[in-house]
């Protein structure tokens, strides 16, 4: 090889290694010291800050319980309890506490709180009829020591088994900031593990490997250190992407972790980097630009892309040039470096040698383009408002499918003509819409992260769906924010117009709830995913049924009334449950689909049971729950007690 004529552009992950530590980032202003853990057991993960999770970054650490319930949870310092939330879903019971030097503490998933909290908050929830409450209270009302118990771990709200979440937030501009930057006593001595790297096309003349599409690359190696396992260089030719699929272990843990920082060098030149220390809440949804949204949904993998959208505004790109994308435009040999780091230091490399190469298509018949007409088994029909049509065809000459092409032009000469989508030219920056008889879509501007050839296309009537499928772009194109849906569904009677939701309809054939309200003729909802939607009507209310109540029964010893509710199309709304009339509080885990009430609640939250002759009685108990549609159950027992 002469070096003096080429060089190598070599791609490496680089993952630095130290033991336990305090986290590698040369910040000074994080206090080491100032926290303590708020558990009373040695601090092993699940989940770190930055991991890549569905839709949003993990926020803080998840520290395991020992797999149970009820581990005491500690103030990790002093200050006052300046939040409480409780809700079915998402972080379920959690605690908020402020601290005079400027951050706040969360704690989330947990069982219960303290004796004083929860009187403070259970008396809230009376006060407002209902379980899921949101309650601030003033600097005065509820002062925190530290290390004083404040709760109980648990698995409420979204938690997948009992563990606490607990996260460091900036009180000014409520940003989460990464804990490990902390100080936390935890051991971390094992090198991130490099999974796969893929690597992108990003304009019409980029090639790799010859090809106009992404390609997985073989790579080999271990312990920190790994390679393309290809014995020459990778040809590519324009503008280039690459993404890394990359996962951290701490010690005595075998789950998989976010990384800290990435960075790609291109012949030692820093072209992206980006760090996990701090973001906003605001941001979380834009990590379906940051990764391979694509390969997500489709295999489930993480690959973080070191490009850029034009409308990915994470704060967490420190350093790009040419937002992250690489210009490969001689047929020198290059070489590049990706520098990975866990927020302990330990590192990781991997080497990818790539090499200019000037990609030429063979000529062969087939190649011209030609005006296309209707073909003989079927006329397409165009909305006027459509740019282009995506025409997926069988050819000897080796067409793509799918392939965008000007309205009634083919860039090859098809054999047959296998499926029309009507296509549109989406543009980021500005609002975007797409309309026909049946369905009207529109989005404001700034909610896909990059321009999109929109495709539409309708399929027959799902069995029990009042309107067909209409397939709203596809599933493996992210959406920033909520757009709107109308589809046209004329032939349901006003009576039943009530009952009718928008329905969609996952690549496993489930639905998912998306609501709706009538104009005219239109059912109109919102939604944040592209992909296939119908319209349902339920009808069907509620089901109720008791878990360890029944008509009659001598509850004197029992602690709880535990039920049932469960409800198959649109979803639980609402749930009410009374005894002797008056209203009591029912915990809802949605996970189980059980509501349960507590009888130490009698007396001091509720109104003591009583009898005529003020020995054991009968009482009514009664639920009412209702769905997103209106539809309503409810169910009464008699109960001694």
């Amino acid at each position: 090889m002469n070096t003096g004529r080429r060089h190598i552009v070599t791609v490496t992950l680089v993952l630095i290694l130290t033991g336990i530590a305090v986290a590698t980032f040369s910040q000074t202003h994080h206090p080491k010291d100032y926290f303590r853990s708020p558990l009373d057991i040695p601090i092993r993960l699940s989940g770190n800050f930055g991991e890549i999770r569905p839709n949003h970054f993990h926020g803080g650490l998840d520290m395991k319980t020992e797999s149970v319930e009820g581990k005491k949870i500690y103030a990790a310092a002093e200050g006052y309890i300046s939040r409480i939330k409780v809700s079915p879903w998402g972080y379920g019971k959690t605690l908020y506490i402020t601290h005079p030097n400027g951050y706040i503490t969360v704690y989330a998933h947990l069982k219960r709180y303290s004796d004083k909290i929860e009187e403070y908050i259970k008396k809230y929830q009376y006060n407002k009829e209902s379980y899921p409450v949101e309650k601030f209270p003033l600097p005065s009302e509820l002062k925190i020591e530290k290390g004083e118990v404040v709760a109980l771990g648990g698995n409420t709200g979204g938690s997948g088994g009992p563990h606490l979440h607990f996260e460091i937030r900036n009180a000014i501009t409520g940003y989460v900031l990464n804990p490990l930057l902390f100080g936390f006593a935890i051991m971390d001595s094992i090198k991130p593990v490099i999974r796969s790297v893929r690597v992108y096309p990003l304009s019409d003349e980029s090639h790799v490997s010859n090809l106009h599409s992404p390609r997985y690359l073989k790579i080999s190696g271990s312990s920190g250190n790994y390679r393309t396992s290809a014995s020459n260089p990778l040809k590519l030719q324009g503008d280039i992407g690459f993404s890394v699929e990359v996962y951290d272990f701490l010690n005595y843990s075998h789950n998989k972790c976010g990384i800290f920082s990435i960075e790609l060098q291109k012949d030692g030149e820093r072209v992206y980097y980006h760090e996990m220390e701090t973001y906003g809440f605001h941001e979380n949804r834009y990590i379906s630009s940051h990764v391979d949204y694509g390969e997500f949904k489709n295999e489930g993998k993480h690959l973080q892309k070191s490009f850029i959208a034009p409308n990915n505004r994470l704060s967490i790109y420190k350093e790009t040039l040419n937002r992250g994308v690489i210009a490969i435009n001689d047929l020198n040999i290059h070489e590049m470096k990706y520098i990975i780091k866990d927020s302990y230091g330990n590192t990781s490399t991997l080497t990818i040698p790539v090499q200019g190469h000037l990609y030429t298509a063979a000529k062969r018949e087939g190649d011209m383009v030609r005006k296309i007409g209707p073909t003989k088994e079927e006329t397409v029909l165009l909305p006027a408002d459509t740019g282009l049509v995506n025409k997926q065809v069988k050819n000897s000459g080796g067409s793509e499918p799918n392939v965008p092409a000007s309205m009634g032009l083919l860039p090859k000469l098809p054999e047959e003509v296998l499926s029309v989508n009507f296509v549109k030219k989406f543009h980021w920056q500005f609002a975007n819409s797409f309309k026909n008889d049946d369905v009207r879509i529109f989005l404001d501007e700034g909610l896909l992260y990059e321009d999109v050839n929109f495709e539409y296309k309708v399929t027959d009537t799902l069995l029990g769906a009042v309107a067909p499928t209409h397939h709203i772009h596809n599933v493996y194109t992210p959406v920033h924010k909520l757009y709107s849906i109308a589809i046209r569904t004329d032939k349901i009677p006003n009576r039943l117009k009530g009952k009718a939701m928008v329905a969609r309809i996952k690549n496993n054939g489930r639905t998912y709830y998306e609501g709706g309200g009538y104009e005219g003729d239109f059912i109109k909802t919102t939604s944040k995913y592209f992909g296939a939607f119908t319209v349902l009507l339920d009808t069907i209310a509620p089901r109720i049924r008791g878990l360890n109540i029944y008509e009659r029964k001598n509850m004197s010893k029992a602690s709880n009334i535990t039920v049932s509710i469960y409800d198959k199309l649109s979803g639980i709304n609402t749930y009410n449950a009374y005894i002797d009339g008056k209203w009591i509080l029912m915990e809802y885990e949605p996970k189980k689909s059980a509501l349960v009430f507590s009888f130490s609640d009698l007396g001091k939250y509720a109104p003591e049971l009583s009898s005529a002759d003020g020995k054991r009685g009968s009482h009514t108990f009664k639920i009412v729950v209702t769905d997103n549609r209106g539809n309503s159950s409810q169910m009464s027992l008699d109960f001694i007690r």
